[in-house]
């Protein structure tokens, strides 16, 4: 039973890493928790959301600016709060 509720856990601890990359973090750890393989797989093909899509556009434009001018590259990690602003790292 421990060893079940283990591969549950881990499922959705996986689920949420991918979410997290799509910008769908709470429903990729639901569907790996709830769903096991099966809910990794869903998350893994849901396309990310569209603010996700547009961050990662405003990045590859600032890495290819940086490119340009010949500036060393500093990405930018994203703010753990909704709304913030993106911070260096």
């Amino acid at each position: 039973m421990a060893g079940l509720i283990a591969v549950f856990i881990v499922t959705g601890l996986i689920g949420l890493g991918i979410g997290n990359r799509k910008g769908r973090t709470l429903q990729g750890f639901l569907l790996g928790l709830l769903l096991s393989v099966i809910g990794i797989l869903i998350i893994a093909f849901l396309p990310p959301t569209e603010e996700m899509k547009v961050r990662r556009a405003e990045e590859k434009k600032r890495i290819q600016q940086q490119r340009r001018r010949g500036e060393p590259l500093i990405r930018l990690r994203r703010s753990r709060g909704k709304g913030q602003d993106l911070t260096p790292q």
